[in-house]
């Protein structure tokens, strides 16, 4: 019995490596028989890789990467261990234990502290690298040099100017909200409660902090990936978060017998805003920055709202000292979460990304299927959800198939033989991508070659809804995108039933489309493929990056044909 190599896959770069060879016409993986043992460490090395890797190390960073990491990793240990014996002795200066000291003036020492701070931090932002006699020509340039990056608005993204407004507006309303929760945590953990010491204080302080890093870590394993692909949602999620967590320690007086717990859940809660909002503030940032000035822009932001931040703890000062009544305090605090979901709202619909996710590959997909036109980034970015689990995150109603980008191939080859996978070599000989679909579970897997382009993976992705949406036809199932297709003129999808008519189907259960009719159905797909391509470059899309959901498998299926060529 010979065996012929069909595919090889691998995970990463330095993942292992699968080939999948042809057995008497069965396709059967070739280095799985691994010992047990030796397959449980990997899967618990796989996890170890995922929590503190980005994916696709060592080719999606720098050379520098790990070096970097080693040195930074052992300077946060020592800085963590120091901070440790700091927050003792800080929470002992502010009155932890003393029945003399209250938490209002407390909070007032925290704000005074982290105003100056925010002071230092300006004037360091406006000095460094600037000429300090130009700087003193007037106010509005002092402001022009501190707040704006240089060479605005021509530097930045059209949206900077509207999203950067609300994006103020919020963190004001959030810096005022946090005055009143830092009093009410000083009161909590013993500020002014001479039975409380300062010990006990550090200790509930130190395991709030290291719960929360606790679930940064998890967080950043479970979701560190996707966060870039739904830039919108996390983002208006990490406000959302937010707000509740200061909404629970704004309630810690009451519950001061279980503060230890209660501030190790807001921790928790805070680690997934710090991850969360970091993590797609850069992505904005990236969106923004259309002359390479990220660093820059991102500078300036944070010098936007350090200012606002400072403002706001000045202003959180005198509301501290003029609220005595609890009701009235209630009734501002909840004013003003309202007021900062409402801003923030307004600040992410206030994005213009022209460049693609999956809901905004969708809506242009749906758009160009159904009236034949591509939808500009303005009209898209306007219809796309900014709530976690709302809008058009899938094609499944739309081509009858999910589409899956870069995961393994496994068990999508239990729907082939080895003699259909080798007619499927010579149909994607000439692509970056092959397409494999599983009739089972609805999905068609975009199984793509190392060295894909952007480009590569949107075309893919667009092939992939081509093949579901014929799949479809030559199954006689009922799609909505046929349902709400023009009939007055051709379009894509129209263009589509038509040519599907020409196959004729001599069963009555699900088949794939047969192998030896997708050469012809390629040709259709090229044709549409042109178009579409060139509709997207009319209306100001970038092809060059986008922010789809890729998995890490790459394989290869261009070496066996190869090494039968010679």
């Amino acid at each position: 019995m010979s065996e012929v190599d069909l595919i090889t896959e691998q995970r990463g770069a330095n993942g292992e490596v699968i080939s999948f060879v042809d057995h008497d016409d069965q396709i059967l993986p070739l280095n799985l028989e691994k010992p047990k043992s030796f397959r449980k460490f990997r899967k618990f090395y796989n996890i170890f890789e995922e929590v503190i890797r980005p994916r696709g190390y060592p080719d999606s960073v720098s050379e520098d990467y790990l070096k970097y990491q080693i040195w930074n990793t052992l300077q946060s240990f020592c800085n963590t261990v120091s901070a440790s014996f700091k927050t003792r002795t800080v929470l002992k200066s502010v009155g932890v234990g003393d029945s003399n000291a209250n938490a209002l003036s407390a909070a007032i020492i925290w704000i005074l502290r982290d105003g100056t701070g925010m002071i230092g931090r300006i004037l360091f932002a406006w000095w460094k690298g600037r000429n300090f006699i130009y700087n003193l020509l007037g106010v509005y340039s002092f402001l022009k040099e501190v707040i704006l990056p240089n060479g605005y608005p021509d530097s930045v993204s059209k949206d900077y100017l509207e999203y950067q407004i609300w994006d103020t507006c919020q963190a004001f309303c959030s810096t005022i909200i946090g005055a009143f929760k830092t009093r009410a945590v000083l009161k909590g953990v013993g500020v002014g409660d001479s039975t409380a010491s300062a010990l006990s204080a550090a200790i509930t302080w130190i395991l709030r902090d290291g719960t929360g890093m606790f679930g940064r870590i998890l967080f950043a394993w479970w979701k560190g990936s996707g966060l870039d692909c739904d830039c919108k949602k996390w983002r208006y999620f990490a406000d959302i978060l937010n707000d509740a967590a200061m909404l629970v320690e704004l309630c810690l007086p009451f519950y001061a017998s279980i503060s230890m717990q209660v501030l190790c859940v807001t921790s928790t809660m805070y680690a997934i805003v710090g991850i969360s909002g970091g993590a797609t503030r850069a992505s904005i940032t990236h969106h923004q920055a259309i002359r390479d000035n990220m660093a820059e822009i991102s500078a300036k932001d944070g010098t936007q709202e350090t200012i606002v931040n400072l403002i706001g703890s000045f202003g959180s000062i005198f509301l501290l000292n003029y609220f005595s009544s609890s009701r009235a305090e209630w009734i501002l605090i909840i004013s003003l979460m309202v007021l900062h979901l409402y801003t923030n709202f307004l600040a992410v619909k206030a994005l213009i990304f022209n460049t693609f996710n999956r809901e905004r590959l969708a809506l242009v997909l749906k758009s160009y299927f159904t009236i034949g036109s591509v939808l500009n980034p303005a009209k898209v970015n306007v219809n796309e959800s900014v709530l976690l689990g709302f809008g058009l995150n899938g094609l499944k109603r739309m081509c009858g198939f999910d589409i899956v980008l870069g995961e393994s191939i496994k068990k999508s080859l239990n729907d082939y033989a080895a003699a259909d996978i080798k007619l499927l070599q010579s149909v994607y000989k000439d692509k970056k991508y092959m397409l494999l679909v599983n009739g089972t579970k609805k999905k068609i897997y975009v199984c793509l070659e190392k060295g894909e382009t952007a480009a590569d993976v949107i075309a893919g992705y667009f092939h992939a809804v081509c093949l579901g949406i014929a799949t479809s036809i030559y199954n006689s199932l009922d799609l909505d995108i046929y349902a709400r297709r023009q009939l007055h003129h051709p379009t894509p999808i129209t263009r589509l039933y038509t040519y599907m008519k020409s196959y004729e189907k001599s069963h009555n259960h699900f088949r794939n489309l047969p192998p030896n009719y997708l050469m012809d159905f390629n040709e259709f797909v090229k044709q549409e493929h042109s178009m579409f391509f060139t509709a997207l470059d009319i209306q100001g899309w970038n092809i060059d990056s986008h922010s789809l959901a890729v998995g890490e498998f790459r394989i290869d299926w261009k070496s066996s044909q190869s090494k039968k060529t010679i």
